[in-house]
């Protein structure tokens, strides 16, 4: 049997005083507060960019809202990760920082709007839904556990990484040019770096995480239904990039 996980006696004291205040309305009501913020915040940006910009449609309009948060997202992780703190392959299950809540609280929002805006527009498969879903589901558990924040931050670093590439790509073939040297050159960029970051250093992050002892389950649920969407998804885009650059099928467009 494992032994349980030895926490440093500060963090226990700050694990529990978080819980103290979770377990109190007034705790809940501030942490809601937050993610209904940072949610109104993020829609009332894509309108404000919808009105500006009447002249594209409102995908054009959310996807660039998408590609801001990618950016923001995505520098935030990493700046947590290498700067402020703590190492990511460092003991799992620590409590979560301010700052790793303050990334959390500006992804949950954007993640609720982009998943409604999804929902109302019609626009995504079911594989994307579910990565939405996961992702919202997650980061609220992580928030209100207190718990994790360092983990659940690294996987959204690593998942948004790729996501401007994807979006720039989306732009390219709206506007007519994806085509010769540069449609080669961000397919080839996208597909490397997403199985670097998600399939290849995700894959032995996944590990380090799930073989942490007496790990919350909720944390063992969702890191492999988060892990097993990044396979599909490496899965698409391996089949994507055989059809298109290995047997190159004559006049597919993708």
């Amino acid at each position: 049997m494992s032994a349980q996980m030895d926490f440093p006696e500060e963090a226990i004291g700050g694990k529990h005083l978080l819980r103290e205040n979770l377990s109190s309305s007034s705790g809940i009501m501030e942490l809601s507060f937050g993610v209904v913020a940072s949610f109104l915040i993020w829609t009332n940006l894509y309108f404000i960019t919808h009105a500006l910009n009447k002249g594209q449609s409102a995908e054009w309009n959310c996807r660039l809202i998408t590609v801001l948060h990618a950016l923001l997202a995505t520098s935030m992780c990493l700046f947590s990760a290498l700067v402020v703190g703590p190492w990511p392959f460092g003991p799992v299950g620590m409590p979560s920082t301010a700052f790793h809540n303050f990334i959390i609280f500006v992804s949950l929002g954007y993640f609720l709007f982009d998943f409604a805006w999804c929902i109302y527009m019609m626009t995504e498969g079911p594989v994307m839904l579910a990565h939405h879903l996961v992702s919202v589901l997650g980061l609220s558990v992580i928030l209100y556990h207190g718990r994790y924040g360092c983990e659940i931050t690294s996987v959204l670093g690593a998942s948004e990484l790729t996501n401007p590439l994807l979006q720039y790509r989306w732009f390219l073939k709206k506007t007519g040019n994806y085509m010769g040297m540069k449609a080669i050159v961000v397919d080839w960029t996208f597909f490397l770096l997403f199985w670097l970051a998600r399939l290849v250093v995700g894959t032995v992050y996944h590990y380090h995480v799930q073989t942490t002892p007496n790990l919350d389950w909720v944390v063992y649920l969702g890191g492999n239904a988060f892990y097993a969407i990044s396979v599909i998804f490496g899965i698409q885009l391996l089949l994507f990039i055989n059809r298109k650059y290995i047997k190159k099928a004559p006049g597919k467009e993708d």
